[in-house]
């Protein structure tokens, strides 16, 4: 039976998405550190990267279609419970880090600046992390949950969402694209938080996953063809709008490879990538920046394209030796 049971585990396990989650964090770590800065080559890898965290919310609300709601709002109350432990144990992980680099330790001061009124503004409506920046994520990520988890408690049908999906994400584009192209420029901010790009992702994985039998009998000459048209318009858009958080072109790109690994679980079957992506990706997703913070102010390296290379090994290094650890810790 445990053999059964096993096999059975290994079936539901999506590998294709495991290794296209390692690849996204790869990407996140592009994106920190500042390859944009090294010409039209380094724009261009950044702005390919943009479809890592459009990604991670795609999977969190394809993985959040329970049908049972006594099922849905318990696996529900759990993530947010165990997402918020982990925002707090990061914050405050990063206050200690950032006290150490600076070598101040009046930690009060830093507290009472911390909790400034402006701030509290910022970290509740825009997501935006008192001590590091990729922690908005998180937290998006948790009202995602808190939404969903309300609408389930009120018998409130998911569905009602699905019709603010585009809105969102016009939104989402006209502040963060359309405004650099018009001379307008907002801070990402006003767009990279839960409401511009964490819940139209996030329902429209839950959506991907209800009408899963639909999106799966999409042709493969459809979706290459999407992936196709949707890269050269990343690369015109680029160009022609600069930096930003997201473009059209990169939103429908996330989507198909997104559907295509849905369509093909077991395609790409890549060991260590898939292990990555399917165990070490928060971990890395958290610690990465204090490696590439530490390693910035220790030896002050030059940006590279090697660079992110490096970030991404230290980092898969320190998660895994954690990792590691709290498993003793389990077991003993």
């Amino acid at each position: 039976m445990k053999n059964i049971s096993k096999e059975q585990e290994s079936k539901e396990i999506n590998h294709s998405l495991n290794v296209l989650k390692c690849i996204a964090i790869f990407a996140v770590i592009c994106i920190h550190c500042d390859i944009y800065s090294l010409g039209l080559k380094g724009q261009l890898i950044i702005s390919f990267s943009r479809f890592a965290v459009p990604l991670f919310f795609l999977i969190s609300g394809f993985y959040s279609f329970i049908g049972n709601d006594i099922e849905a709002i318990s696996k529900y109350k759990m993530r947010i419970i165990r997402l918020l432990k982990l925002l707090i144990i990061s914050n405050f992980i990063y206050f200690i880090y950032f006290c150490y680099i600076s070598s101040d330790f009046n930690i009060l001061a830093r507290l009472i600046s911390m909790f400034s009124i402006s701030n509290c503004i910022d970290y509740i409506i825009f997501n935006i992390s008192p001590t590091a920046e990729p922690l908005w994520f998180i937290q998006a990520l948790i009202y995602c949950y808190i939404i969903f988890l309300l609408m389930r408690k009120m018998n409130i049908n998911h569905n009602k969402l699905y019709v603010f999906i585009p809105i969102l994400l016009l939104g989402s584009i006209l502040i963060g694209e359309i405004s650099n192209i018009m001379g307008t420029h907002f801070e990402s901010m006003f767009y990279r938080n839960f409401l511009f790009l964490g819940l139209p992702f996030f329902t429209l994985g839950y959506l991907i996953h209800e009408k899963k039998e639909m999106f799966t009998k999409i042709k493969d000459k459809y979706i290459y063809c999407i992936i196709i048209l949707s890269s050269c318009l990343t690369i015109i858009e680029t160009v022609k709008a600069g930096r930003a958080s997201i473009y059209v072109g990169m939103i429908f790109l996330t989507i198909m490879l997104f559907v295509w690994c849905v369509k093909y679980p077991n395609k790409l079957d890549f060991k260590i990538m898939g292990w990555i992506g399917g165990t070490l990706y928060p971990l890395m997703y958290v610690l990465h920046p204090m490696v590439l913070s530490y390693l910035n102010f220790t030896f002050k390296l030059e940006t590279s394209y090697f660079y992110p290379f490096i970030i991404f090994l230290l980092s898969g290094i320190i998660s895994l030796i954690i990792y590691e650890l709290m498993n003793i810790k389990k077991r003993i």
